[in-house]
This record gives structure tokens, sequence and C-alpha cells, in this order.
């Protein structure tokens, strides 16, 4: 299964592509963190990983 995250800000064209969900998580709170010197709440990590069928 692929993960999917696509930064929420509007400002923001970050996104990334993972095959294991918890690597995404921890690339999606590493993104926040370095690039808007944020924190993603987990529920909202749960709301904006997404799963795709991998192509």
């Amino acid at each position: 299964m692929t993960y999917q995250f696509r930064c929420p800000r509007d400002d923001c064209s970050f996104e990334l592509r993972c095959d294991v969900d918890h690597e995404a998580a921890r690339f999606a709170r590493a993104h926040a963190r370095v690039a808007h010197r944020d924190r993603i709440a987990p529920a909202d990590l749960d709301r904006w990983l997404e799963r795709i069928e991998a192509a």
C-alpha cells in the first residue's frame, strides 16, 4: 500500500509518497517542523495521510 501526504498550507507545494505509513508520517512531521516551524497533531496527520493505489 502506498501512502501520500500533501502539505495543507496554501503557500506550500510539499508532497510525498511512501510505501510505509510510519515512514510517511515521520517525513510529514519533519517537513512541518523544518519548513513551517510547526507540529502536526496526530488527528490531523491521520486525516491528511492518504492511502492510495500504486500505479
